[in-house]
């Protein structure tokens, strides 16, 4: 197995190619993990974990998308804890021209979190403009809402009240 410099694989037991559709094998990577001990971890130190790759597959995905969209333009990420193993969180990186609207995608997506970012690929700028826990919980955000950061607590009264539900956003939006 060959590492590149930036510590990731560049051939991987899981990489498939079918019909010029490139993918992971999740079967044999689930297989595989939950074949040994699995040790426990914090929240931070999952966090901690997939932080360098979140940022890569960030910018990779706007890397490859700057000439497929109109700037600026939107990234979705999908993030979710797999049932199956302790440790494992997968986001799914979306670029789109238009944005979803936030209520629409707690009921599409109701156990991912759901993350929206606005880029302006020309200027070299990012904005996160939300972040949405999954369904189940929201209400236990809303329960109690001063244990949780008040800009989370605001986007979900947003997304609630349909004020996320936007055509569109500039980087002059204050949520």
């Amino acid at each position: 197995m060959d590492i590149s410099k930036d510590g990731l694989l560049l051939e991987d037991k899981y990489d498939f190619n079918r019909h010029g559709q490139k993918g992971k094998r999740v079967g044999q990577a689930a297989y595989d993990i939950l074949s040994k001990e699995q040790e426990s971890q914090t929240v931070g130190d999952t966090i901690d974990a997939f932080a360098d790759r979140y940022a890569h597959d960030m910018e990779e995905c706007i890397e490859s998308n700057k000439s497929k969209y109109k700037s600026p333009f939107y990234i979705f990420v999908l993030t979710k804890k797999e049932f199956w193993s302790n440790n494992v969180v997968r986001n799914w990186f979306i670029a789109r021209q238009t944005p979803p609207h936030a209520f629409k995608t707690m009921e599409e997506y109701s156990n991912y979190t759901k993350t929206l970012y606005f880029v302006d690929s020309n200027k070299g700028n990012i904005k996160l403009l939300w972040s949405l826990p999954g369904f189940d919980d929201c209400f236990a955000v809303a329960r109690n809402p001063q244990l949780y950061s008040p800009e989370l607590v605001r986007w979900i009264e947003l997304c609630f009240s349909r004020k996320l539900d936007r055509d569109s956003y500039s980087f002059d939006d204050d949520l």
